[in-house]
């Protein structure tokens, strides 16, 4: 690890600034290593922001700092993502945040200890693993609502704004296709109606932790929001699962019960977050200036998924049964 002092990159430089930034830490014997890369597939994981594991002399290290990319000011609001945090934290949900800057777009955590391990999409398909999901889930949509309101098809529409503002016409050929049936989704959830509970809104495996004994945390709270709470299942359930006879489980856990009209909401907003994604993928192949990171591909895998899904018989019957 380095001490501050030592910077010799950009983005050290950075990490040092925002390291003495933090109260009481200026003049102490912190050490700073480079934390998780970023990757967007296979899997896809600390794209967001450049981060670090910090400790205090040669202790382990015990503090995450996470500095957002620029590229993500049009997504990331970062008082709205520390507050959803800092509000989990209470519950027991996620660790807390420590100290953050907006200005530096910077913030710090407290660190999980070493023992705990990033869940991948095999650990959800865990009975144990998956229950304890959802219940952190459950626990936060019980909770008081937060600062903002959205869909997933208000992210569409702000996504289609950069797109238009970066001059790019389509992301696919088909994308106007796409388009049109995700907003015949978005008018049949809005007459059949839907609640609006806080939400982790994250269905990604990379931001769930698992300890040893099986107990979870959920991480990254950029995308919470009051959102309905089968948005939130139904892109968890997008990443876990294939089928829908996989998914039924957990739909039980969540209500009680399985219902058809529940499992078709999940679907329908999972093709529209697939679209979301998809789009946000192909923006950022084109204006970031980040070339290692996958995002093409990324972007192809979920506008894939998104296309089958329409693709499939049952799309009408499930716009008509919700």
């Amino acid at each position: 690890m380095k001490a501050l002092g030592q910077a010799s990159t950009v983005d050290e430089t950075a990490a040092e600034a925002a390291i003495r930034a933090v109260p009481g830490w200026a003049n102490a014997d912190m050490r700073y290593a480079p934390g998780i890369a970023g990757v967007a597939s296979p899997t896809h994981r600390a794209v967001d922001s450049q981060n670090w594991f910090v400790a205090r002399g040669d202790a382990p290290a015990t503090y995450f700092l996470k500095i957002l990319h620029t590229d993500q000011s049009d997504f990331i609001d970062l008082e709205r993502s520390v507050s959803a945090a800092r509000q989990a934290s209470t519950l027991g949900l996620t660790p807390a945040p420590l100290w953050h800057s907006p200005e530096m777009s910077a913030v710090v955590f407290d660190r999980l200890p070493e023992a705990w391990h990033t869940a991948r999409m095999d650990d959800l398909r865990k009975r144990n693993v998956l229950e304890s999901v959802i219940a952190a889930k459950s626990t936060l949509h019980g909770s008081r609502p937060l600062g903002e309101t959205w869909t997933v098809f208000d992210r569409i529409r702000v996504v289609e704004k950069a797109l238009a503002d970066a001059g790019i016409a389509e992301v696919a050929a088909d994308g106007w296709w796409m388009r049109e049936c995700v907003g015949d989704i978005e008018a049949a959830i809005i007459a059949t109606g839907f609640d609006e509970k806080p939400a982790h809104a994250d269905g990604l495996a990379s931001n769930i932790m698992i300890a040893p004994d099986g107990r979870v945390q959920l991480v990254d709270f950029d995308e919470a929001r009051n959102v309905d709470p089968f948005y939130d299942i139904g892109i968890l359930l997008n990443e876990a699962f294939q089928f829908d006879d996989e998914m039924l489980p957990a739909l039980e856990i969540f209500e009680g019960q399985f219902r058809q009209t529940s499992l078709n909401r999940c679907r329908l907003y999972a093709i529209a977050d697939d679209l979301f994604w998809g789009m946000w993928g192909m923006l950022m192949d084109r204006v970031s200036p980040r070339g290692g990171i996958e995002f093409l591909k990324y972007a192809q895998w979920r506008l894939l998924r998104c296309r089958m899904a329409l693709r499939n018989p049952r799309f009408e019957f499930m716009l008509r049964t919700l």
